[in-house]
């Protein structure tokens, strides 16, 4: 999978989707470190990227519509220390298949993942 890791996201996390196989640009070390949501949304929206962040308003589907870009993944991980956030991300990441995450928004937390398709009203959880 093809993924742009916002600057916020726990480097940990970005280690571990590199090592699971996935192709990860990292905002924090290209041009798009410190840049605003828009031009990274833009920047997923053009390659058709997935963005994986941590940043809820991504999880804004009329701002950031999923369908235009790869997929948005908002990992929702506060309070965990870091290792521990980077687990449960990973066990509830590899357990979604690529098509579940391609031109949705997909929500991890403790709990699990919960995927939205645009226009959607309703979230399907797994």
């Amino acid at each position: 999978m093809n993924i742009l890791a916002n600057e916020n996201l726990y480097d940990p996390i970005v280690v571990w989707l590199r090592s699971a196989g996935h192709n990860v640009i990292d905002t924090k070390r290209t041009q798009l470190a410190g840049a605003p949501d828009q031009d990274v949304y833009d920047k997923a929206v053009s390659e058709h990227l997935v963005i994986v962040t941590m940043d809820k308003d991504f999880s804004r589907m009329v701002r950031f519509p999923p369908e235009r870009c790869g997929g948005i993944v908002v990992a929702k991980l506060y309070r965990l220390t870091v290792d521990d956030a980077t687990a449960t991300f990973g066990r509830h990441f590899a357990a979604l298949a690529e098509d579940r995450i391609k031109g949705r928004l997909v929500v991890i937390t403790r709990d699990g993942a919960r995927v939205r398709a645009s226009g959607s009203s309703r979230p399907k959880t797994d």
